[in-house]
This record gives C-alpha cells, structure tokens and sequence, in this order.
C-alpha cells in the first residue's frame, strides 16, 4: 500500500507562542465580525490589533524560512487593515506581495483583485467624503 505524503501548512521551527498568537488574533477576528454590525469603532480596533498580530506572525515566518505561509499572513493582514478602514496600510501590503516574485499565481491574482476592490471602495469613500464636506 502505497502512502500518500501529507499535504499541509508547513509549520517547522515555528512554537507554542507562534500558536498562541494565532489563536489570539482568531478570536480578535472573531469578535469583531461580531461587532461590526453594533460596534464598528470597537469592531475596527480589533481588526487592527488582528493586522499587527498577522503582520507578526508573516515576519516570524520569514525569519523561520516559510516563506509561503508568510504571505498568507500577510494578506490575511492587509484584509484586516481593509476591514478596520484603514485602506492605505491595505493597498501597502498588497503592492508588497504583489512586488515579489516567488508569490504563487494562485494567491497573487487574489491579491491583484483583492488590491483593485480596495482602490475602488477608497475611492468611493473619497467621493462620499468630498460631498460632506
């Protein structure tokens, strides 16, 4: 019988306190989608937090040679950004993955889409903005 190699995030060199970043910023995400209908203000505070843990947890992938799992956590950083409102740090992370050439095809048309849906609210919201002002 032949065995099949395991498919998965390779997590080599990485610790129980990587783990428990992970869990802490799961639980930030999960609170303030939960909030984000009642609360936005306190919705955006945790999605922020949640966008410094994952931009962490990308730069201890880096160090530890996974360089793919980096940029998963840092575009699941640049979402939250984008969910805490704060577009600008979004599109930043999203022209940084986009800038590198090892970002698999898969994950960089996500990025490229996810970055031109970004630019697009922006610039809904600058539109929004001029007419209250």
């Amino acid at each position: 019988m032949n065995q099949e190699p395991l498919q998965g995030v390779n997590r080599q060199g990485l610790d129980a306190a990587f783990e428990a970043e992970e869990a802490r910023k799961s639980n930030l995400l999960l609170e303030a989608q939960v909030l984000r209908e009642r609360q936005a203000d306190e919705a955006a505070t945790k999605f922020a937090e949640a966008a410094g843990i994952e931009e962490l947890l990308s730069e201890t992938c880096v160090a530890n040679g996974l360089t793919e799992n980096s940029f998963v956590h840092r575009f699941s950083a640049a979402s939250c950004w984008a969910q805490a409102g704060t577009f600008y740090q979004a599109i930043a992370l999203c022209e940084e993955l986009l800038a590198r050439r090892e970002l698999p095809e898969r994950l960089r048309q996500r990025v490229h889409d996810y970055a031109l849906t970004l630019r697009a609210r922006r610039t809904k919201l600058y539109s929004e903005l001029a007419l209250v002002s």
